[in-house]
Formats: structure tokens, sequence, C-alpha cells
């Protein structure tokens, strides 16, 4: 998406950039940086996926691979026989 879409998708659901940027502790430029694709951020952008429910992929495609979480597989303790 170009960062007027994302502006418009935060915009749909009463939030804006500043909102983002207290919610996160950082600066409203930082957001805009992030927004417009200037600079990355995954914890700002993560903020800025879940506060419009669009993935991450959908709002920035292949700036964010994956989706940062981590999926263990269970492992058995016992003998290696």
């Amino acid at each position: 998406m170009n960062p007027a879409d994302i502006q418009c998708a935060l915009k749909k659901v009463r939030t804006s950039q500043a909102d983002i940027a207290r919610q996160c502790q950082v600066s409203k430029v930082t957001v805009g940086y992030v927004v417009a694709g200037i600079t990355t951020s995954r914890r700002i952008a993560t903020a800025i996926s879940t506060a419009t429910g669009l993935p991450l992929d959908t709002l920035w495609p292949g700036k964010y691979p994956g989706d940062g979480s981590v999926v263990l597989e269970p492992v058995t303790l016992g003998d290696a026989a």
C-alpha cells in the first residue's frame, strides 16, 4: 500500500499516527517515516497492523517477511535409543 492508503486505513478505524506514536512511545515523525517506508520498525508496523486489522504484508509488501512469530516444536526428553 502507499502511505496515503495506510493513513486512510488508520482514519477508518479512528486512529491517527499520533495515537500510534503515543502507544509506541516514539515521535510522530518516526511513525511517519515508517508509514512512508523511509525507515523500518517492526514494533511500529505491528502497532499499525493491529490498529487497522491489516497484515504487515498487505501494508508493506515484502518489507517485513514473516509474521515475527516463532513456532517451537515440542521436544521429548528421554532415552536416545
